[in-house]
């Protein structure tokens, strides 16, 4: 899995993802955990929209 997805990927289980239809980006919100001993973060990512195409942004 290409970055940013893949360091996402390691801390959060599912992500929404919008496009940014003008510059050929999206943007990325997760909700996730390092380990379960540290506390719940917001995590946003901005990446550029081939990323996003060969995947379904949702793990589990």
């Amino acid at each position: 899995m290409p970055e940013p997805l893949n360091s996402l990927s390691q801390h959060a289980v599912g992500m929404h993802a919008w496009p940014h239809r003008d510059r050929g980006r999206w943007l990325a919100l997760a909700i996730g955990q390092a380990d379960k001993e540290l506390p719940l973060e917001l995590l946003a990512v901005v990446g550029q929209a081939p990323a996003l195409d060969p995947i379904a942004v949702r793990w589990s």
